[in-house]
């Protein structure tokens, strides 16, 4: 019962070190690549990435092509 437990928690243990490490990877990939707006897959997928890397909100990269 306790090896269970054990294992349990090291298997949740685990899995959380892998999430600094995606972010890590998503914040990378989303600082280096222009933000898509004609690729439409490439888009969904940038969008995933932004949200994996934690960009939302205001620390989204801001086109500067839309300011006027």
């Amino acid at each position: 019962m306790l090896t269970a437990i054990a294992e349990f928690i090291m298997g949740i243990w685990n899995i959380l070190m892998v999430i600094p490490i995606v972010i890590s990877i998503c914040s990378v990939i989303v600082a280096l690549t222009p933000t898509p707006k004609d690729d439409k897959i490439w888009a969904k997928v940038y969008t995933y990435l932004e949200v994996l890397a934690l960009a939302i909100g205001k620390a989204k990269d801001k086109n500067p092509l839309l300011k006027k």
